[in-house]
């Protein structure tokens, strides 16, 4: 008896599976995983997979490319999204076998890949058959649907930069960014997008007034959501990047400041970026106090910052402060401890007087 439909449907798909490996058997003797003398590193399959992978086993080595094949290799990537050979056996009648229409087969991939949104191979093939088609028509309208559920999917990202690179295709891509950013600012994957579309489509002619833009368009962000390691790594890049001094950008400086003073919450990125401003501009009081506060606010990198401070330019500026502070608390320290002393006497001659 069947629990549920659920368990009803599963039925049916692996009566279903069971019919077409049937089918196949009358070709193909099955190859097993391994033979019985050997069973190094097994993998555990169910009997189910165990019959799908016996058979292609069987069909790989054949090298037979038809358009059954092309089928069965549908079947095993369902059962195995990630089986190379699978997938390379797949190409190949891609390839050879005219009749298969390339429009079918990236329908095909649309439903698969948004069932398997972090599998390299499928990635990889929809790269190689976008470019037999030469047409990148479609892929925007995909990567919006695998970014609804997975904002952040990395294979995503390097297929759009790909794309981007293979087809020049830009068009409207600011706009998508910031409607990405909208959603989410904090999307780390959206500003590295940016940060490679920028410089992609200004090559060589990528100046000090575009990266001006680019960072005033980060510290607007920043002024929304002052905590938010992103737009700051964005500054400090293509400042970095593009051999500029710090100082070239100085209302950066002034911007953050004046966020920080008047943001409650402790901002160890905005802090982190001002502490480059202050090392290149050999403000020592500054660069110090700032990585007090650092110290204080993100703990966790309290020896990173101890490092830097002592392999900083102001290192013996540092020490010779410490020194005289420590001078100082000694002497107030002195101070006191007389103080107490004077009125521990007084004390006493009061209460001699007393007697």
């Amino acid at each position: 008896m069947f629990k549920n439909f659920f368990d009803l449907f599963r039925q049916q798909e692996e009566d279903e599976t069971m019919k077409i490996i049937s089918e196949w058997e009358k070709d193909f003797t099955p190859v097993p995983q391994f033979s019985d003398k050997v069973k190094l590193m097994k993998i555990k399959y169910s009997k189910e997979e165990t019959k799908v992978m016996d058979i292609f086993r069987a069909v790989f080595l054949s090298k037979e490319i038809s358009y059954r094949v092309y089928d069965l290799t549908s079947l095993v990537i369902s059962f195995f999204p990630n089986n190379y050979n699978a997938w390379v056996l797949r190409r190949e009648c891609l390839d050879k076998i005219k009749e298969i229409d390339p429009y079918a087969e990236l329908n095909w991939l649309d439903s698969t890949i948004l069932v398997n949104q972090k599998n390299y191979q499928i990635w990889h093939h929809r790269k190689l058959l976008i470019e037999k088609m030469n047409d990148v028509s479609h892929e925007k309208n995909v990567l919006a649907k695998v970014f609804e559920s997975e904002p952040k999917n990395f294979h995503a990202w390097s297929h759009r930069i790909w794309m981007i690179r293979r087809f020049n295709n830009t068009e409207n891509e600011f706009e998508f960014i910031d409607k990405m950013l909208k959603e989410d600012i904090k999307n780390n994957s959206v500003w590295n997008y940016r940060f490679f579309l920028v410089q992609y489509i200004n090559g060589d002619k990528l100046n000090k007034d575009i990266i001006e833009n680019e960072i005033k368009y980060a510290l607007e962000k920043i002024k929304g959501c002052p905590v938010n390691e992103s737009p700051y790594s964005y500054i400090r890049g293509f400042i970095t990047k593009c051999h500029f001094k710090y100082s070239d950008f100085n209302f950066v400086k002034e911007n953050l400041e004046n966020i920080i003073q008047n943001n409650k919450e402790d901002n160890s990125y905005g802090l982190n970026l001002l502490l480059d401003y202050y090392e290149e501009e050999k403000n020592g009081l500054k660069f110090n106090e700032t990585i007090e506060k650092l110290i204080k606010i993100d703990y966790i990198r309290k020896k990173y910052y101890g490092w830097r401070k002592d392999n900083s330019i102001f290192k013996d500026e540092i020490k010779k402060e410490e020194k005289e502070e420590n001078k100082k608390d000694e002497i107030k320290k002195d101070e006191n401890k007389k103080e107490e002393n004077k009125n521990d006497e007084n004390k006493e001659d009061k209460d001699e007087d007393k007697k």
